[in-house]
């Protein structure tokens, strides 16, 4: 049995994280939720010929993409969680996060422009984080983490 050394070359050795995809039942007011809540831009808009009811987006969030994907034919998938233990124990991708200098001021300013907070940020220091949480326009989960310290005292 051989011991590759991390000098090895494989086809893997320049993954990067590209992007997430969200499918949404309405297209125009996620686009418009990203861009006022989040302060997203519209990278590029497309269509695809061979799926006609699509309308595809990538959105960049502070360099980070997010391709959203309206359909008219959604199907359900994720449901609209009613608590964090509810969104923890359901399979699938369940959130995404964003590193904030402090997360007080980051959920402080969604609320202030109409977002909603879904769980309160709060210092973990068994992983050495502060998080908080939101849900954008679709019930897909948003968290934001920063250094413990970056609490408001």
């Amino acid at each position: 049995m051989s011991n590759l050394s991390t000098e090895t070359k494989t086809g893997l050795n320049s993954m990067q994280i590209d992007h997430l995809m969200i499918s949404v039942p309405n297209y125009q007011d996620t686009l418009q939720w990203y861009q006022s809540k989040l302060n997203a831009t519209i990278e590029k808009e497309w269509t695809v010929d061979e799926l006609p009811d699509l309308q595809l987006a990538y959105l960049n969030v502070s360099g980070f993409r997010i391709e959203v994907v309206g359909t008219t034919q959604a199907r359900l998938g994720m449901p609209n969680f009613n608590n964090f233990g509810e969104a923890l124990r359901t399979t699938g991708i369940g959130h995404f996060c964003f590193r904030v200098d402090s997360v007080d001021d980051a959920i402080a300013e969604l609320n202030k422009r109409g977002v909603p907070t879904f769980v309160e940020a709060a210092d973990y220091p068994n992983i050495g984080v502060r998080v908080g949480f939101v849900k954008d326009n679709n019930g897909n989960v948003i968290e934001f983490s920063g250094s413990m310290n970056s609490a408001k005292q």
